[in-house]
């Protein structure tokens, strides 16, 4: 009994990654990890309201709010509705839990202070925040603790992030906000420009994560995919066949400006942490490490070896697990987290 109670007294801890695309919260008291789509439904209208229920309840379906882009918060409401739900699935005693969260490098204070002022008025009490990039390094196996340089990019759905981390330190960082929904709208919008073709983001995705980026060229050789999708003027659903290429040309000046985000930062490495990471290679996580081909792209632009983490779309919330884990017992331990000075 003396047991129980204490779990219900203690103050619960919870780990949250609030991506674009999807947000992931582990708690200490159900011990796994929650996913749902960063995405909020509009509230029902009033039953008072004359239009028929069921057609408000289609219109809503079709409707939905993103409260991110570009990995941070640029609709706080929505942010609140998002995460107020789930926040309220982990508690299993009164006290309100302490979050660890995390944000990409290039956040400002006042990006991170909106992530916060989410988060509790969502329901936490306590907030700390750490950068993306350490917990995706701790996430995809990298000893953060190594004297010798270790390289990290983390493509998400709103940013792309590189971190160069030794000795327990993020040596150097550099991120665009350039990542996979640009590669999906650049997609989508060439579909529709051509073949006047809506396709789902679901959809959207498969294709840039499947396609083969053919080293940036197009084929001599041509295939073709097949697409579902809704015709623009008829309003139909339709399946059509396109030419891979077309999906290549899309994503290339998207692909494009990654890679000269990542070879303009590894070129600026001082000669000795370079010597250092070309012995240990650079690591992909995030969504965006599931592209086909996007491995060798970065090793053609960088002459460095690239490996994929073991689970690269969950590297970030199992960095802050371990992170949290690794607190966990120390009085007041979100006060011993800072933001580092980059």
């Amino acid at each position: 009994m003396f047991n129980r109670l204490k779990k219900i007294i203690n103050r619960p801890s919870i780990a949250i990654d609030l991506g674009t695309a999807n947000t992931r919260i582990f708690s200490s008291d159900i011990g796994q990890v929650m996913e749902s789509p960063s995405t909020v439904r509009p509230s029902e209208v009033s039953k008072n309201n004359s239009i028929s229920g069921d057609y408000i309840s289609y219109l809503n379906s079709k409707i939905s709010y993103n409260p991110l882009r570009g990995g941070v918060i640029v609709d706080i409401y929505n942010a609140i509705n998002l995460l107020k739900p789930l926040l309220k699935e982990t508690r299993r005693g009164f006290r309100q839990p302490i979050s660890l969260a995390s944000a990409p490098t290039d956040t400002s204070s006042k990006e991170r202070e909106l992530l916060v002022k989410a988060i509790i008025e969502a329901g936490a009490s306590q907030v700390a925040i750490i950068p993306e990039v350490w917990a995706a390094a701790i996430g995809s196996g990298i000893d953060v603790t190594s004297e010798n340089a270790q390289a990290l990019i983390d493509i998400g759905e709103g940013v792309t992030d590189l971190a160069i981390i030794r000795d327990g330190q993020l040596l150097y960082t550099a991120a665009i906000r350039t990542a996979c929904s640009d590669l999906q709208k650049a997609v989508r919008s060439a579909i529709v420009s051509r073949h006047k073709v809506y396709v789902c983001g679901a959809e959207a995705e498969r294709l840039t994560n499947t396609i083969s980026i053919i080293l940036m060229g197009e084929s001599k050789d041509p295939r073709y995919v097949t697409i579902q999708g809704n015709d623009i003027f008829k309003g139909n659903d339709v399946t059509i066949d396109i030419n891979e290429n077309d999906i290549v040309s899309a994503m290339n000046p998207v692909i494009n400006r990654i890679l000269k985000m990542v070879e303009f930062n590894i070129r600026r490495l001082p000669n000795s942490v370079y010597d250092e990471i070309t012995e240990s290679g650079i690591c992909l996580s995030g969504g965006g490490a599931l592209i086909s081909g996007i491995d060798s792209l970065i090793k053609s632009s960088t002459n460095l070896d690239v490996r994929i983490a073991s689970d690269p779309t969950h590297s970030v919330i199992n960095g802050e697990i371990e992170t949290l884990n690794y607190w966990q017992g120390h009085k007041k331990w979100w006060k011993n987290i800072f933001w580092p000075d980059l």
